[in-house]
């Protein structure tokens, strides 16, 4: 390959790694809502797969008639193929299995934005207690 070529490849290249990194911190950079610890969270503004509390409504997918949340389109191809069982998780206070589409959904004290799935209201207060 010639010197132009590289420059011209190389000039591209970064073109659409800038596009991409601008396309990226905007989405982190649009974080609007606040939940305080025992609050329950709407399922929208949840990753399933990545079980974070992302602050912006997620890309919605339909799965066997229940609504599940990705941030992005990996995630939205495993929640569609169940990979992983990654629309289940295990209650924390509890121990049973619970569909992430129906939990209560709260965030995980400590942890950033990491969230737990309940399968009540019942159990998370019972949880923290």
């Amino acid at each position: 390959m010639d010197r132009q070529s590289i420059i011209i490849l190389s000039g591209f290249g970064l073109l659409i790694i800038g596009g991409l990194f601008w396309q990226f911190s905007d989405v982190f950079n649009r974080i609007p809502v606040e939940v305080k610890e025992n609050e329950q969270i709407p399922n929208e503004l949840v990753c399933m797969v990545n079980d974070a509390f992302m602050g912006v409504e997620q890309i919605p997918v339909e799965a066997d008639g229940k609504t599940y949340y990705g941030c992005c389109q990996m995630c939205v191809a495993k929640i569609k193929e169940n990979t992983d069982n990654v629309r289940y998780t295990i209650d924390p206070y509890s121990g049973e299995k619970v569909d992430k589409a129906e939990a209560f959904i709260t965030l995980r004290p400590g942890q950033g934005k990491g969230v737990y799935y309940f399968i009540s209201e019942k159990n998370m207060r019972s949880y923290f207690k």
